[in-house]
């Protein structure tokens, strides 16, 4: 065999290390941002940001150094007061349960005295999340009329989570059956009147008293302990997260309007005082030092604005292909991440990253990456058929099936005879995404 030695001239696309940071910045979501900017600017005197109080107070308290004044005198009205006051236990913040309900009210829609009975109301659950009062017995103690007090009532019980404010385990359980889809009047009777055999598992005299067989009940029990039998349970948590929206969308005037909701952190920009000491320093060392910082800070300062660029035009783009959804004409349209890229002639990874762990704010809050879904390919081949547009069909069928369930294969089945061509795998999935039980379960239902 023999060797020999050649050269082979190849093209790659390498990315600098500046290149890598801005991506990963892209890849950031707003208070992942908020983190990485905070550390930057601990780091860097060359940081500056303007919505940091740090300054305010250094020159406030440089102006009462010259005048004598301590910052005690100048800020304590009674520094007396202040004192005897340090051991004091702090207010705890505002039951977080509260908040959640309240935030789900149309504040402008209501007047001052709704407001205030929906808080009281609100004030009445238990720790389960139930409410257990006579509203005649409240209107006797509170100074609202019964009347308000039951209109109020109504409109907190279709609150999330569901299940709030029902006055009984029985109750909560329905209420979330029903918002399921499931009527069974059988099954509703059971949690009414049978709560306590169906606690001591007394299988055997809950089916005589209904007159059903065992294997339903215990499908019955089965459903059952898929419900939340305390409605607050994951409310109260000490580590509550809450979904802060990264992008804001408005109409406004027949145009759609981009924002970044990144306002809170501040404004991130160079710091003058120490750029003039950079330049009137005579030692190399700390000269050399301040460049290597600003040149730091400057490609920080870069990158967030590219972010912003990227991510804003990336929504207008979705927008545009997304036309339909946003302005409730329709489904969800296919669209993946290529046609975005295509479309603004950047790569598919830019999108990638511009896209990831973000959400989105319009009429209500969802993870960008949901807008994205790819087409079901028709009899025609294009893929113009959406996931969304299938789920919807699915239900549509599911609701009109009658008497006999359809199977996933039936529906598959059909789906292909209207020119849709899906596999029975992905009609489970779609149907187990929409909290639908398959055919045996929904033959017992009924």
């Amino acid at each position: 065999m023999e060797m020999g030695s050649g050269l082979l001239v190849e093209q790659k696309q390498a990315l600098s290390v500046g290149q890598v940071q801005s991506l990963n910045i892209l890849a950031l979501n707003n208070q992942e941002l908020e983190d990485f900017l905070m550390n930057e600017y601990l780091e860097n005197p060359m940081l500056e940001n303007s919505g940091d109080k740090e300054n305010e107070m250094f020159t406030d308290m440089e102006k009462m150094y010259e005048k004598g004044t301590s910052f005690r005198d100048q800020y304590l009205e009674n520094p007396e007061e202040e004192e005897q006051s340090r051991n004091d236990v702090r207010a705890r913040t505002e039951n977080s349960l509260k908040e959640y309900l309240l935030n789900q009210l149309d504040r402008g829609s209501l007047s001052q005295r709704e407001w205030e009975t929906a808080e009281y109301l609100i004030d009445c659950l238990d720790e389960k999340g139930y409410f257990l009062y006579q509203t005649e017995e409240l209107a006797q103690n509170s100074g609202y009329e019964q009347k308000e007090l039951e209109q109020c009532l109504a409109v907190l019980k279709e609150l999330e989570p569901v299940g709030i404010f029902s006055s009984s385990l029985a109750e909560c359980l329905e209420k979330q059956l029903r918002v399921k889809g499931v009527e069974d009047e059988t099954l509703f009777v059971l949690l009414r009147n049978h709560m306590q055999e169906l606690m001591n598992g007394q299988i055997g005299m809950i089916s005589r008293k209904l007159q059903v067989s065992t294997v339903q009940v215990k499908e019955y029990i089965h459903l059952i302990g898929t419900l939340n039998p305390r409605p607050v349970m994951d409310i109260q948590k000490d580590d509550t997260e809450y979904v802060v929206p990264d992008i804001l969308i408005a109409r406004q005037n027949g145009q759609w309007e981009v924002t970044l909701n990144d306002g809170w952190m501040g404004e991130y920009r160079y710091n003058d005082y120490y750029i003039r000491m950079m330049e009137e320093t005579k030692d190399p060392e700390l000269q050399a030092y301040f460049r290597e910082r600003l040149e730091r800070a400057r490609f920080v300062v870069n990158s967030v604005e590219q972010r912003r660029r990227t991510i804003v035009r990336i929504v207008e783009a979705v927008l545009e292909l997304q036309k339909d959804y946003f302005e409730e004409n329709g489904n969800l349209a296919p669209m993946q991440q290529e046609d975005i890229a295509q479309l603004l002639g950047i790569h598919v990874s830019t999108v990638s990253r511009a896209i990831k762990g973000k959400y989105i704010q319009y009429r209500k809050t969802i993870p960008l990456k949901a807008l994205f879904t790819a087409g079901i390919s028709d009899h025609e081949g294009d893929g113009s058929v959406s996931s969304d547009t299938i789920k919807q069909r699915l239900r549509q069928m599911i609701e009109e099936e009658g008497k006999k369930p359809l199977s996933d294969q039936k529906l598959a089945e059909q789906l292909e005879k209207e020119g849709i061509s899906v596999s029975r795998r992905a009609v489970t999935k779609y149907r187990i995404q929409m909290n639908i039980p398959d055919s045996r379960q929904r033959g017992i239902l009924k």
